[in-house]
């Protein structure tokens, strides 16, 4: 054979033309071919997750969102095991703890992956990607769970305070002291791999230091205005004569502290009623006396009257809540004030011991308050009167100021309380008084420092009954 072979022709065309031989044509059909099917099944996966996409454990590939949406939902419903050393575990889900899953956002991320704008990337058909689920998180929500499951995990911090020191006669701060609480940021550390590999899990609960929200820097400048009012000088006068000047403790009565959590101060507020109690226990009695009401005794039976006691006009001081409210405006804008007291007269009331008339009865000893109109009862409550350091004052009293809220502060026998939002407030006997209670509900047992604590849906109703004046009768 010849060494060398002629190679064949390549075909020519009618024109004469040269055209390419029959194995380059099937080559370029068979590209052509498969770019199409790759195009085309491209194309079928427009508004579907790409194949070998996971969402979470779940393989979503060739899904549109609707389907991928379902596997979102069935992933939704793990449950978080807590544990602590020595107590009981406890299961939650997602909602439990305050973590909820965007599914929207996590169906667009699914839908999204591998389709970053590189058209390449839509070609790595065989390549992996996983889609961890989205996820939003309320730290609070988990806290209060924790806290209910495992209480003995907390303890509160104590904030500081702005107290009075009548030693030195000066407002003081007192610093607080750091608490335990919830490790949140720990929780949360471990939730994106979770979100990664959805399944039922344990998570070990820790603590962290839970620092208090008032701080003595953020208290320094109410104390510093506190400390301002009281070297203001409030002064009462009759017919052009000083009768009575409000001492340093006086003022440091009126102020009270209304805390703001978010920009961790507070603000320096001036208590109406205890203004109100100033004027009605130290200055009245200077330049007033109080009327003899006309007590009568009808005979039920016979219809027959008899007078005990016949009344007699007194003297009281015209437009308190007026001279009250100049003093709250003068204490407010840090000035001071000379007030003049006017005198009117006070009418005598015929008090029917048997026929129509509100009063109100207090028993401590069966810690029952009984609302009257003459002798008929109108309705009883359950009440808290004062524990034993801390007695309800026996006697007769009438109701001298009402306040819808307020806040209650102070320290009596050596306990500081702060009271924020108090609601219908009836003064009675100094700073005793009925009111609305929200901190504890141990109703029918002593709890109070003197007042008469009352649920504050009771404690509405006896607002709206007795209007200022009504008599209390307090016994045991």
């Amino acid at each position: 054979m010849d060494a060398h072979k002629k190679q064949a022709p390549a075909e020519v065309s009618k024109e004469g033309k040269k055209t390419a031989p029959h194995h380059n044509r099937w080559w370029l059909f068979l590209g052509a071919a498969i770019i199409a099917t790759i195009i085309g099944t491209v194309a079928w996966f427009n508004g579907r997750a790409l194949p070998n996409v996971t969402v979470g454990d779940v393989a979503v590939g060739g899904q549109n969102a609707d389907q991928i949406q379902q596997a979102i939902l069935k992933q939704s419903s793990i449950k978080i095991t807590l544990t602590s050393a020595g107590l009981p575990s406890t299961a939650a889900s997602l909602k439990d703890l305050g973590i909820t899953i965007d599914a929207k956002a996590t169906v667009a991320n699914a839908l999204h992956a591998r389709r970053e704008g590189n058209i390449w990337q839509d070609f790595q058909l065989f390549k992996t990607t996983e889609v961890p689920l989205v996820f939003t998180t309320d730290p609070g929500i988990a806290k209060v769970f924790v806290q209910q499951h495992y209480p003995s995990l907390f303890v509160d911090a104590k904030d500081a305070q702005i107290t009075y020191n009548p030693t030195s006669h000066q407002f003081d701060i007192t610093p607080g002291t750091d608490g335990r609480g919830f490790d949140a940021k720990s929780f949360e550390a471990s939730l994106p791999s979770l979100m990664a590999n959805p399944r039922n899990t344990t998570f070990a609960l820790t603590t962290a230091a839970v620092a208090p929200i008032l701080q003595p820097q953020g208290l320094a400048p109410a104390q510093k205005d506190a400390n301002q009012r009281l070297d203001q000088n409030y002064t009462f006068t009759l017919n052009g004569k000083a009768i009575y000047q409000a001492s340093r403790d006086d003022i440091a009565n009126w102020i009270s502290f209304t805390p703001d959590a978010v920009k961790a101060t507070v603000s320096v507020d001036v208590d109406k009623a205890k203004i109100q109690q100033l004027i009605t226990d130290k200055i009245s009695p200077m330049v007033a006396a109080p009327p003899v009401d006309r007590k009568v005794v009808v005979d039920q039976q016979s219809g027959a009257q008899s007078v005990l006691v016949a009344g007699k006009p007194g003297s009281q001081i015209k437009d308190a809540d007026i001279l009250a409210a100049n003093i709250v405006t003068a204490v407010s804008n840090n000035k001071p004030l000379d007030q003049q007291v006017s005198i009117d007269q006070a009418p005598f009331k015929t008090v029917t011991i048997s026929g129509s008339g509100k009063w109100i009865e207090v028993d401590v000893t069966k810690e029952i308050a009984t609302m009257y109109i003459g002798s008929t009862p109108v309705q009883s409550f359950l009440i808290s009167s004062g524990k034993a350091k801390t007695p309800t004052e026996l006697g007769e009293f009438h109701i001298y100021a009402k306040v819808t809220s307020q806040t209650m502060t102070g320290t009596i026998a050596g306990e500081y309380f702060y009271l924020p939002n108090v609601k219908w407030v009836s003064f009675f006997d100094g700073d005793e008084a009925f009111h609305g209670t929200y901190w504890h509900h141990n109703f029918g047992h002593p709890m109070s420092h003197g007042c008469i604590n009352m649920t504050e849906a009771d404690a509405k109703i006896l607002y709206d009954f007795a209007p200022i004046g009504t008599k209390v009768i307090v016994h045991a």
